[in-house]
């Protein structure tokens, strides 16, 4: 019965029902796993909302905290932000691709978006990126409506209206998506029938409704001496020195996170935007992605780089590659890439089906460690080897900090404050107890940018229950002054197999945490 009701669905149901299976499997999937370090710390951003925040902008912690409002704070009311933001850019990129190209690159692109390790196995998380990357796609989207030539062209006050809206509202999840706006500038110097509309008032309009939406971020780092925009323009691009090989890092990185096959046709489109430019639907990509290459490509060869960065243009390069696969590529006479090309459609499906049973399987049943065993019998195993480890053991943690809390409290007559070392670890303590925690280190985070010397000199004197784990396993000692620490071992396990290795330490008599010589509070500076 159910292959003959396949039989008689369409081409178009039968993608419908395939996307909308896998969307029901991602989300079954996200209720039941624990939350990685950047979703505990974007969580607890949510119980102290702000107007913006040291890494970012405040629009994932404001979105979480309606949601975990409604649902709880649980793994619901955390991922359904970024869940919503992530189905909604895969239809809105679903359908620019179709209005652009065709509905095989658009079935192509959806494909990509849902079992890809770069855009598949992180469209789950609760991050800034899915919600920045819808509105770095409805952006997209709106702005060709303005700019199409044809009769379903949007007018000029429409387009820059919402674009402004866009903006702002990107603004507010990641500064990359400003990064759009000289593409949009270039694609109306380049093309003379759209020069007009720079003309209007329009497009400044538009510029203007985007600062005005971005006020919570300006005033949030005015009041706290700019150290969000220190960190993300100065600071994380600072004192590094011309590195070739930092740059085949961050080229291998794309290469795994896209995988080799798909990268090859990500490139090729891009290369195809820039030499069939005087098509409009060309242009438009080669416009809108080249800002985003010509910053993020060159930057790994002088400063430290996060790998990701450059997956806004692919987003939209990905329609251009669906283009290429869907119909084929001639240069010339020269047949470079033949039509759902087998050599590209097996080789990427090659890299995703086994890195998507390596990614999800684990969580089923921690089958890594026997197979380590295996393979290598008289290696030493260690629970990071097991990335699907990460995502456990944080509510065990919780009720054994709480707990030998509660005990101190009881023997001594005091309370203990909780604390750790890392934003990671300060972060996923956090969740793990759902009570206050406090960073010791003198890494700069939002922790302790929010941490003012008044909170942390009234502490002085007090006893701190300090966590680690044993994959940032360090002394509280040498982090902040305390006249000696005790610790204990909790270790977690799954299905039998150990997971992780928690340390907890009680720390007697806190004397302020220990800054270099070029270090100071961060809330000193204000």
């Amino acid at each position: 019965m159910i292959a003959e009701y396949w039989k008689q669905r369409s081409t178009h149901q039968k993608v419908l029902i395939l996307f909308i299976l896998t969307l029901f499997f991602r989300a079954f999937f996200s209720l039941n796993i624990g939350l990685i370090d950047d979703e505990a710390y974007h969580w607890s951003w949510a119980k102290d909302l702000q107007l913006s925040y040291f890494d970012h902008p405040g629009m994932i912690a404001w979105l979480e905290a309606i949601t975990t409002s409604i649902f709880g704070d649980n793994q619901l009311g955390v991922r359904l932000p970024g869940f919503v933001c992530f189905a909604a850019t895969i239809v809105l990129l679903y359908k620019l691709t179709k209005d652009l190209f065709d509905e095989w690159s658009a079935i192509f692109v959806g494909f990509v978006m849902l079992w890809s390790p770069f855009w598949g196995f992180g469209g789950y998380v609760a991050s800034p990126e899915p919600v920045f990357a819808l509105c770095w796609v409805a952006a997209a989207y709106v702005f060709w409506q303005g700019v199409r030539e044809d009769k379903q062209r949007w007018s000029v006050k429409k387009t820059w209206i919402w674009l402004g809206v866009l903006m702002g509202l990107g603004l507010n999840s990641k500064f990359i998506i400003a990064l759009l706006a000289p593409g949009f500038g270039l694609y109306l110097l380049a093309t003379p029938s759209r020069r007009k509309d720079l003309l209007t008032p329009w497009p400044w309009v538009g510029f203007l409704i985007a600062t005005v939406l971005c006020t919570p971020i300006f005033w949030w780092n005015h009041l706290h001496d700019w150290p969000g925009f220190r960190y993300q323009f100065h600071d994380r691009h600072e004192g590094s020195t011309f590195s070739a090989g930092r740059w085949g890092g961050w080229f291998a990185a794309q290469l795994l996170f896209c995988t080799p096959f798909l990268y090859v046709m990500i490139a090729l489109a891009f290369i195809t935007s820039l030499i069939k430019r005087s098509e409009a639907r060309w242009r438009f990509l080669f416009c809108l992605t080249a800002p985003s290459i010509f910053v993020f490509y060159p930057q790994p060869f002088f400063a430290d780089y996060k790998p990701h960065w450059s997956g806004a243009a692919y987003t939209l390069l990905l329609m251009g590659a669906g283009y290429i696969w869907s119909q084929g590529l001639r240069w010339g006479q020269k047949q470079i890439v033949k039509a759902r090309s087998k050599v590209f459609t097996y080789g990427i499906l090659g890299f995703f089906i086994p890195l998507a049973l390596l990614t999800y399987t684990p969580f089923a049943y921690p089958w890594i460690p026997k197979a380590f065993k295996l393979f290598a019998p008289n290696a030493k195993w260690e629970t990071t080897f097991d990335p699907s480890n990460e995502f456990t053991g944080w509510e065990d943690l919780g009720q054994f900090v709480n707990r030998r809390q509660r005990e101190i409290h009881a023997e001594t007559g005091h309370r203990p404050f909780l604390a750790a070392l890392r934003y990671e670890t300060t972060a996923q303590t956090t969740w793990g107890t759902q009570a206050k925690i406090y960073m010791l280190n003198s890494t700069v985070s939002n922790y302790t940018v929010m941490q003012s010397v008044e909170e942390m000199k009234n502490m002085e004197g007090q006893d701190a229950i300090v966590v680690t784990t044993e994959k940032y396993d360090k002394d509280p000692l040498e982090y902040a002054k305390f006249d000696s620490c005790t610790r204990d071992k909790l270790m977690t396990f799954r299905h039998g197999v150990h997971a992780r290795t928690f340390y907890v330490y009680l720390c007697k008599n806190f004397q302020g945490i220990i800054y270099g010589p070029n270090e100071r509070p961060p809330s000193a500076r204000r």
